[in-house]
């Protein structure tokens, strides 16, 4: 049998694992793009291409710069519904048999200047309009369990989200998340929050208000016995069987209990309670009640915390029931019945109809993002000014979009500690060891590794790769495991680089590595290079053992790190006349225009009166040191001194998306806001 359905969990899980590979250094790098300089023709912005090849070459001919996506550039998004203040909205309460529930407004997003807050809708008074906002001044002790509001909307407060967090990831259609720690601990895993009334009923007259008198306070004597005093209350033996006494004002008010009998004792109308009162919320003359039916609540046996619920009726309408106020949650709760409970000699004339609606899974409050349908990720970058000099903020873009996991050509690493020496072409790799073991015998004529005092069976397997080095740290080896024999003998791929009784095995922890390009005193040129690298960094080389510590990293001459990036073309030049133009077509002059090496001039930037940075796009051809380049429409000139390639792979990394767009102009004074929605 095949089906289609994909679980909402499903969409979750796969919704934070896009998250974590973004917040994991060791695993992706995502960056925001822009890209394409140049004028659409007739000014018509095109579909994009969605042709992996056609898009792959486009995308990084038309290339500028980007810029990392970090663990604070992304969130969970739900849907963005704001609180209606007009009061014409009805918000669909949170039920657990909706099936489509996560298209509906069941929760809301009220705006209090500095924050907005988030809160679920529990009840919402029988689909009723919702006239008063929830106010997060309101939202302390019961309240934080459900709040109740003057229209009758019941409401869980969720989380809050700060002004800033807002601005950076709302949209139109969607909101932030940010799991309130507090909130989340305090859930209780199968509480009872609501109680939704199917159909009120009719005839419930086992309710009664009043006040206790001196002699209605444990009567005769008996702490567990209270008359009714109130002349209203009913003669008829056992009526109020089944009900609930709460205190609901003065000594006691809050407590209550079920009452197990009602008797006539010498004219005196008396209810025997479940238990006594505790001492400390006892009621006393003065301490006013409400009677009203129990609402029985039975469960399967795996409830840890029984909970209390009662019936309040509504005498205007045949007194039905019109609420269902839970008096204690309860716990665990794994299957659930409730009844409203009422004494045949009330003579009910129509029983109630009530369903219990089961919390989420932990509870209200325990996992936000599945409670509110968070299946939508947010990735929010902003290009501000020309971050600390690393990107250009000269010309326009036409196309935006996020690469995955792209290589950087190029990366010149200066070094402060160098062991031994690299060797070109091989694979360098950036590591964070943690010691496993000392005392281990390597030799350069076996590929084994033996150690007394390890345990190799639990700690490493096959294709780990392990990180070895002496004691007077002068010599470094990176190997990959074979084969793990038993605690004490494993075997490596290679023959050891070194012969020692006392070497230090680590697991290697790499996170990112790169090609040896080239070798200078001072300096190792990386390409290739896959992740981040950063000052301090440990580097060994897979062939040589070389290691270094990074003490700089330079890429096309600029001391940066990989938190962003430039893709044109780059070359250092001495003006020699007139005046370059934006979006012009350059080409060496000494060859015909339709001959000669050729390029797309994105900017000019003047270091001093004639030494010049140039930056191209969609090159032709090699555009070499020491030739002229003349521009085609200015008729401007210039000597090529210094070139340098794009900052990555050509081709490199995954284009997960992009899209064209308007012009959208880059000066010096202003900052570029680029929100994506991905939905799953």
């Amino acid at each position: 049998m095949t089906t289609k359905l994909i679980t909402d969990n499903y969409k979750l899980h796969i919704t934070n694992q896009f998250i974590e590979s973004v917040n994991e250094e060791a695993n992706t790098s995502y960056y925001v793009y822009v890209g394409n300089h140049l004028p659409y023709a007739n000014s018509i912005v095109p579909n994009a291409n969605n042709n992996k090849r056609s898009s792959y070459i486009d995308v990084y001919r038309n290339m500028i710069m980007g810029k990392r996506v970090n663990n604070n550039d992304i969130s969970l998004m739900v849907r963005n519904i704001p609180y209606d203040e007009t009061g014409n909205t009805v918000y669909t309460m949170y039920d657990d048999t909706d099936s489509n529930l996560n298209s509906k407004s069941y929760f809301v997003m009220v705006n209090e200047g500095s924050y907005f807050h988030v809160y679920k809708c529990l009840d919402n008074n029988n689909g009723a309009r919702s006239t008063v906002e929830p106010e997060f001044s309101h939202i302390s002790g019961a309240n934080t369990e459900l709040y109740q509001t003057s229209d009758g909307y019941r409401w869980k407060y969720m989380y809050s989200v700060s002004s800033g967090v807002s601005q950076k990831f709302s949209t139109t259609d969607y909101f932030p998340v940010v799991v309130n720690n507090n909130v989340t601990s305090a859930a209780v895993d199968g509480s009872i929050d609501i109680i939704k009334i199917l159909d009120g009923g009719r005839g419930y007259d086992n309710y009664l208000t009043g006040t206790f008198i001196g002699s209605d306070i444990k009567y005769t004597g008996i702490e567990t016995l209270y008359e009714l005093s109130n002349k209203n209350a009913s003669s008829t033996i056992g009526f109020y069987e089944g009900c609930i006494i709460y205190i609901t004002s003065g000594p006691g008010a809050g407590s209550y209990r079920k009452i197990n009998s009602y008797f006539i004792d010498n004219g005196n109308k008396i209810i025997s309670i479940d238990s006594a009162f505790d001492p400390n919320d006892a009621p006393t003359a003065g301490s006013r009640y409400e009677i009203y039916p129990e609402v029985r609540i039975s469960g399967d046996g795996s409830e840890t915390i029984n909970a209390d619920a009662r019936a309040l009726i509504n005498a205007t309408s045949s007194n039905s029931v019109y609420k269902i106020e839970m008096l204690n949650r309860g716990a665990n709760y794994k299957y659930i019945t409730a009844n409203v409970i009422a004494n045949a000699v009330v003579l009910v004339e129509k029983n109630a109809s009530i369903r219990p609606i089961y919390s989420p899974s932990g509870g209200h409050g325990k996992n936000v993002a599945e409670e509110l349908g968070a299946y939508r990720v947010c990735m929010s970058v902003t290009f501000a000014n020309n971050e600390s000099n690393t990107i250009l903020t000269t010309n326009d873009f036409r196309q935006i979009g996020i690469i995955k996991d792209p290589l950087f050509a190029n990366v010149k690493i200066e070094y402060n500690i160098l062991y031994n020496s690299f060797i070109e072409n091989e694979i360098a790799y950036k590591i964070n060891p943690l010691q496993i073991s000392t005392n281990v015998t390597t030799n350069t004529v076996t590929n084994e590794i033996i150690c007394d005092i390890a345990n190799f069976s639990n700690q490493f397997k096959s294709g780990d790769i392990i990180y070895l080095k002496t004691l007077d740290n002068l010599n470094h080896q990176l190997a990959t495991v074979e084969s793990v024999t038993n605690s004490s003998y494993m075997l490596i791929e290679t023959n050891g680089y070194f012969s020692c009784t006392e070497t230090i095995i680590h697991h290697a922890n790499v996170s990112s590595y790169g090609y040896v390009s080239n070798i200078e005193v001072d300096y190792v040129y990386l390409t290739n290079v896959y992740g981040t690298l950063s000052t301090s960094d440990i580097i060994v080389g897979f062939n040589s053992g070389a290691q270094m510590n990074v003490n700089s990293i330079i890429r096309n001459n600029k001391t940066k790190g990989f938190e962003t990036f430039i893709q044109l073309n780059k070359y250092d030049g001495t003006l020699s006349s007139g005046s370059f133009i934006n979006d012009e077509l350059i080409y060496q002059s000494n060859a015909s225009v339709s001959m000669a090496a050729n390029a797309s001039l994105h900017s000019v930037i003047n270091i001093t009166e004639t030494s010049i940075e140039i930056y191209t796009s969609n090159q032709v051809g090699d555009i070499l040191t020491g030739n002229i380049i003349k521009g085609l429409t200015s008729n401007a000139t210039a000597i090529i001194n210094t070139i340098y390639s794009p900052e990555l792979v050509f081709g490199s990394g995954d284009v997960i998306y992009f899209e064209n767009v308007e012009p959208v102009n880059r000066n010096a004074d202003e900052s570029e806001n680029f929100k994506v929605i991905f939905e799953f």
